[in-house]
């Protein structure tokens, strides 16, 4: 390593910190975070996930950060406090990543390989975000560090508990499946003599594979939730395929990219590094299982082949004829994407925080709250499933039914997410009909009409306001002196005009819809 190269590696290491100091703290929250954060929180409210609340991944990250949300409290800055340990598997795949391209390469090439995959934005990005793929990610990159160390019982633990964390392990274990045959067909590399046979490697392997897995199903078999996480896991998502007309175009070029596959690694089979050529066949087969058979892509679910490719550039740069330049405007150009794709680092984490103020002042611990996806976190939600892009699908599909506004009644849930598309149509119209604007809430009520009736929809204790607060008048035939327990059906209003019918604890708890809160960002 030169003198200018290393001047190079400290700057980019600088800036690439700065970046995601700036990031950790400004960069929007995903839905997604606040989806997951909302079924770790059942945990700590003696939820059952699945059961109690709907969740469509596997449980093993929720289950290993409930302990630090139950630690933490109610807070509504608490996903940034959530993003704390994704720092430190974010550290985890660093060193790991450094750790395989020294073992193929050499130092100066896994240096590279670190910066370029700290920089690159959709890794930069999504590591940031509390989610289970980061969990995913660290635990099948130590996995392969195991594998190479011929750590076999560790490295199927670890995937064992990867597959745990994401379903999406399915297709890294075939992958490694189809990096091992390929290897072993192509190369017919020698076994030495004083390793262990490669049946008792197997069997090791599948030991510590399959334990998570076993602990997992027991445990929600103990809790009597083992046909809800089969229903969500499993028959959720497969329906989800049925509606994906798209399909088929990966599927029936799947034949060709594998075809594609098998003739780089016969073209290369002669690559000095088996380990080298062992990696770049499983990263491959990964990509080309996942975009054939996987019927929702994006860019986390290639996490975990990122610092793969991460090491490949870094080695193509380290041998170009000018590397440090070379390297110096890969970088350049992976900060200014990254520029645009963090908004310019502008904070977009306050609008969430001001949500989840509005959510803590309004609401009280076991009082339900309707959002899309558990963006309130610390609310149980009335309606099952979360309003993702899947559940909405098959909604539109009529393969799950709307039933947002009989369960919003049913357990009088007073308390609604602002307007917005998320919103399955008939669900929408409900609660525009029958819920009032406070800011980044919503709460039960109407306006009152010109003729002095309205609706009431979810039973509850109301109150009569207008702008300058309570409103004098007959409510019913009867003088109103204040909150009125009202049952759902139409009431008759006789008194000041331009008023609105409220749920009283949000009139109590400081919310008016004359005087919207929480609209500064």
């Amino acid at each position: 390593m030169t003198q200018r190269e290393r001047i190079l590696f400290l700057t980019t290491a600088a800036a690439a910190l700065a970046l995601r100091a700036a990031a950790y703290f400004r960069y929007r929250f995903d839905s997604d975070e606040q989806q997951h954060l909302h079924v770790t929180w059942g945990w700590t409210a003696g939820l059952v996930q699945y059961r109690d609340l709907f969740d469509n991944h596997a449980p093993l990250f929720h289950l290993l950060t409930a302990p630090l949300l139950a630690l933490l409290g109610e807070r509504s800055d608490i996903l940034l406090w959530m993003r704390a340990p994704m720092l430190v598997l974010f550290a985890i795949v660093l060193w790991a990543t450094y750790t395989i391209a020294q073992r193929i390469y050499d130092q100066r090439v896994a240096v590279g390989a670190v910066l370029l995959l700290v920089l690159f934005p959709p890794f930069f990005l999504k590591s940031l975000e509390y989610r289970n793929d980061n969990l995913w990610a660290a635990l099948w990159i130590v996995a392969v560090v195991a594998l190479l160390r011929q750590r076999m019982f560790i490295a199927g633990l670890l995937l064992g508990a990867a597959l745990a964390t994401s379903l999406k392990t399915v297709p890294l274990v075939i992958a490694l499946a189809i990096a091992s045959a390929v290897l072993w067909v192509l190369r017919r590399t020698p076994h030495p003599p004083s390793a262990p046979s490669p049946l008792v490697e197997g069997r090791r392997l599948l030991l510590g594979f399959v334990l998570v897995p076993a602990a997992v199903i027991a445990l929600f078999v103990s809790l009597g939730a083992w046909d809800e996480l089969v229903y969500c896991n499993f028959t959720f998502n497969a329906n989800f395929t049925r509606t994906r007309p798209h399909l088929w175009i990966g599927r029936a070029a799947f034949p060709i990219t594998f075809g594609a596959l098998l003739w780089l690694a016969w073209r290369f089979r002669a690559t000095t590094d088996a380990t080298r050529y062992f990696l770049a066949i499983a990263g491959g087969a990964y990509v080309v299982v996942l975009a054939g058979w996987w019927p929702v892509i994006s860019p986390r679910d290639f996490l975990p082949v990122m610092p793969f490719g991460a090491m490949f550039v870094s080695a193509a740069i380290m041998r170009s004829a000018n590397a440090a330049r070379t390297f110096a405007i890969v970088i350049v150009l992976s900060i200014a994407a990254l520029w645009h794709y963090a908004d310019r680092f502008e904070n977009k984490t306050d609008w969430h925080i001001t949500m989840m103020d509005q959510a803590l002042r309004l609401t009280r611990p076991g009082e339900m709250l309707i959002d899309y996806k558990g963006e309130t976190i610390y609310r149980q939600r009335p309606f099952y499933y979360a309003l993702e892009l899947v559940t909405r699908t098959l909604i539109s599909r009529n393969l799950i039914r709307d039933t947002l506004a009989e369960d919003v009644i049913r357990t009088r849930t007073h308390v609604a997410q602002a307007d917005g598309p998320m919103w399955p149509p008939r669900g929408r119209a409900f609660l525009s009909q029958n819920f009032v604007n406070l800011g980044r809430l919503r709460a039960s009520g109407q306006a009152i009409r010109e003729d002095g009736t309205f609706t009431i929809a979810v039973p509850g204790e109301y109150v009569i306001v207008t702008e300058r607060g309570e409103a004098r008048g007959v409510l019913d035939g009867t003088p109103y002196s204040g909150a009125r327990e009202l049952g759902s059906g139409t009431h008759l209003w006789m008194g000041e005009k331009k008023a609105t019918v409220l749920w009283a604890p949000a009139f109590r708890r400081g919310h008016s819809p004359y005087h919207l809160r929480d609209l500064d960002f």
